[in-house]
C-alpha cells in the first residue's frame, strides 16, 4: 500500500498513479485504487477505473466527493455537507479496509499537496497518517520544485511519515529546464531523499517499482 502525493495540484498525481497502476498491472499485480476525497467531479477516479478496468463501485473508490474544484474544507462548507470529521474518517476507513482486504497492493491517491485541510485541523497530511501509510511524494522538474519538494518531505516526517521517495514528473520538457540534474541532485543531497521515478510520458519512465512496492 502506498499513498501517493504531491508537492502541489496539478503536478500530475493522477497521471502517475496511473502510470504506476498500469504497469504494475501488466506486472501481474493485483492493484487496486482508492481516492479518498476528491472535489471538483470524479475525473480522477474515472480515470484510474478506466485503467485498472476494474468493477469497484465509484462511492468504494472515491468515499468522498465534493462538487466544487475547492480545497476539500471550503467546498464543505460552500456546498454545506453536513459530514463530522468522525463521519469522514469513518466513510473513508471503511473504503480502505474493503480494497485492502480486496487487492494485493493499493495506490491511494491524495488531493492537492500535504497541507491541504480536508475537514477543521485535518490536513491530507494527518489523513496519511490516519491510514498508516507510507508516502511517495510526485514532483516536477522546474524552478520552484527543490523548495516545494523539501518543505513537502519535511513536513511529512514531522509527521511521522516515512517517505520512500520521489516521482519527478516532467509537466516541463527537461530539455527545456537549466540543469535539471543539479536540481535533481540537490533534493536527494539536502532532503536525504531517492528519486526513485522520472516519467517523461506514458511510454517514456523510469520507476523503482521495488521501492513502490517495498520501500526497500
Amino acid at each position: 500500500m502506498i499513498f501517493i502525493t504531491g508537492t502541489d495540484t496539478g503536478v500530475g498525481k493522477t497521471y502517475v498513479s496511473a502510470i504506476l497502476a498500469e504497469n504494475l498491472k501488466k506486472m501481474g499485480v493485483n492493484v487496486g485504487y482508492l481516492k479518498p476525497v476528491e472535489t471538483g467531479g470524479r475525473e480522477d477516479t474515472l480515470t484510474l477505473k478506466n485503467v485498472l478496468k476494474n468493477d469497484d463501485n465509484l462511492d468504494l473508490m472515491n468515499p468522498i466527493n465534493l462538487k466544487n474544484p475547492l480545497s476539500p474544507n471550503i467546498a464543505f462548507e460552500v456546498e454545506n455537507v453536513q459530514l463530522t470529521l468522525d463521519e469522514i474518517k469513518e466513510k473513508i476507513m471503511n473504503a480502505y479496509e474493503v480494497l485492502k482486504n480486496k487487492y494485493d497492493f493499493l495506490i491511494v491517491e491524495g488531493a492537492g499537496g500535504v497541507c491541504v485541510p480536508i475537514k477543521e485541523n485535518f490536513l491530507m497530511s494527518d489523513l496519511i497518517k490516519f491510514l498508516n501509510l507510507d508516502a511517495v511524494v510526485v514532483s516536477r522538474p522546474n524552478l520552484g520544485t527543490i523548495n516545494h519538494t523539501l518543505l513537502t518531505i519535511e513536513h511529512l516526517r514531522n509527521k511521522g511519515i516515512n517517505v520512500r521517495g520521489v516521482i519527478i514528473n516532467c509537466i516541463t520538457d527537461l530539455n527545456k529546464v537549466l540543469y535539471y540534474e543539479k536540481t535533481f541532485e540537490t533534493i536527494e543531497k539536502v532532503g536525504d531523499i531517492e528519486i526513485i521515478g522520472i516519467v517523461k510520458n506514458k511510454e517514456d519512465f523510469e520507476i523503482d517499482f521495488e521501492k513502490i512496492l517495498s520501500g526497500e
